[in-house]
C-alpha cells in the first residue's frame, strides 16, 4: 500500500510538471465563449489572472505532493509517530487551505471552482484532525519511550 501510494505520488508529480507546460492551452480551452462553465466573459486581464492563479495552485499542489512523498518515506522507515511526520501532515493541510483560497478566487471566473474550494477546505479540515490525532499519538509514544 505504501509503495502504491509512493508510485501515485510520483505519477502526480510528473503529471503536474506536464501540466505546467500545458497550462496556457488548458486555460485557453476553459475560457472559450462556448464553455458553459465560465461565469462571465473573460478579458485579457482576466486570462492573466486565471493563469497566475492556476500556476500558483499548481505550485501548491507540487509542494503538497513533495510533502506527502517525504511522509511516505517516513512511513516506510517506520518513523510515523514523530514530530517531522506531524509537521508534514500540517504542511499538507496548509497547502489544502491555500488551494481552497485560490479556488475561491477562481470561482469569480468559473462558478464550479466555488464547489471545488469547498471540498478542498473539507479535506484540509480532515487533515487537521488527522494531524491533531498524530500529534497526540506522538506525544504518548514519546512519553512511553521515556518510561521504558
Amino acid at each position: 500500500s505504501v509503495m502504491l501510494s509512493t508510485a501515485l505520488s510520483v505519477v502526480l508529480f510528473v503529471g503536474c510538471l506536464v501540466c505546467a507546460f500545458m497550462l496556457p492551452t488548458i486555460v485557453d480551452l476553459m475560457i472559450e465563449p462556448r464553455d458553459a462553465v465560465s461565469a462571465t466573459a473573460v478579458s485579457a486581464t482576466g486570462k492573466i489572472v486565471i493563469l497566475a492563479l492556476s500556476y500558483t495552485a499548481l505550485a501548491v499542489v507540487i509542494c503538497a505532493d513533495v510533502l506527502m512523498f517525504v511522509l511516505l518515506k517516513n512511513v516506510r522507515q517506520s518513523k510515523v509517530f514523530t514530530q517531522p511526520s506531524v509537521f508534514l501532515v500540517r504542511g499538507v493541510s496548509w497547502c489544502c487551505l491555500l488551494l481552497s483560497a485560490l479556488f475561491i478566487c477562481l470561482g469569480f471566473y468559473f462558478t464550479l471552482a466555488f464547489y471545488v474550494a469547498f471540498f478542498i477546505a473539507f479535506l484540509a479540515l480532515c487533515l487537521r484532525v488527522v494531524k491533531n490525532v498524530l500529534e497526540d499519538a506522538t506525544a504518548i509514544k514519546s512519553e512511553n519511550d521515556l518510561t521504558v
